[in-house]
């Protein structure tokens, strides 16, 4: 099948690894010129090189960005899309603070805030212009499970992610007649660096994740970006405006 995503301009946040890089390589598979947008300049500087050898036919820029920075951010923004509109926009970004919701701290409130939501709202009112111009774009955020479904301690993502819910309803609605399509991606438990940590810390933990699963067992980064890419290209003409669970049946609500 045709995705319809060769010459397409990709930003991908958290593009430098996990299932932001997978995302990243999905696209250049597909032929799409691709920025790796991330906070590690080392692992920006990677992300590049390799995305560059798979295919040299395409367009990849690095760029370090901080979501967790209004002002970097912005400048970051800016600089970007005086070089190049953006067709494709992927916000990701890793996960807040954990804990009991009494226990958590004001200022990590306010962090889960910028990273999660505020972050996502200024990057999308920055490429939506262009889009519109060209009356075709996809936005795409990669959120949780936990915005569908109550995770213990983790009170800060689940607020915020469901506030993306209601924010890409909202969106989808307001552009769709754009020819902008607004949706998010819930990944269930997936094998990046930061369950790989939890497997070492909790590995009785991990495992009970991956049976909680219908098909019992974690899933890889590029099973999630498959589905990404599909709803970021051409082959999607339909769906927006709704969260898209990719977690193997891990979520147990309707």
């Amino acid at each position: 099948m045709d995705l319809g995503l060769k010459g397409k301009v990709a930003l991908v946040f958290g593009g430098s690894s996990g299932i932001g890089f997978s995302i990243a390589e999905g696209l250049v598979h597909e032929s799409a010129h691709v920025i790796v947008a991330s906070r590690d300049f080392n692992n920006v500087d990677k992300a590049v090189k390799y995305l560059k050898r798979i295919n040299p036919t395409c367009k990849i820029m690095g760029k370090q960005i901080d979501l967790s920075d209004p002002k970097k951010l912005q400048k970051g923004l800016v600089e970007i899309l005086k070089q190049t509109s953006v067709d494709i926009l992927i916000n990701n970004v890793g996960g807040p603070a954990s804990g009991l919701t009494q226990d958590i701290k004001l200022e990590d409130w306010d962090k889960g805030y910028q990273s999660l939501l505020r972050s996502n709202i200024h990057a999308t009112k920055g490429v939506i212009p262009g889009m519109k111009k060209k009356k075709w774009g996809r936005i795409l955020t990669i959120t949780s499970t936990s915005a569908r479904e109550i995770i213990p301690k983790l009170p800060v993502s689940a607020t915020f992610r469901a506030g993306l819910t209601a924010y890409a309803k909202i969106l989808a609605k307001d552009i769709g007649r754009d020819g902008i399509l607004v949706n998010n991606l819930l990944p269930g438990p997936t094998n990046t660096a930061r369950l790989t940590e939890l497997k070492k810390k909790s590995p009785a933990f991990f495992n009970s994740m991956a049976q909680e699963t219908a098909l019992g067992r974690i899933a890889e980064p590029d099973e999630i970006a498959r589905v990404a890419v599909f709803l970021c290209s051409a082959a999607n003409s339909y769906i927006t405006g709704t969260d898209v669970l990719v977690d193997g049946g891990y979520t147990k609500s309707l």
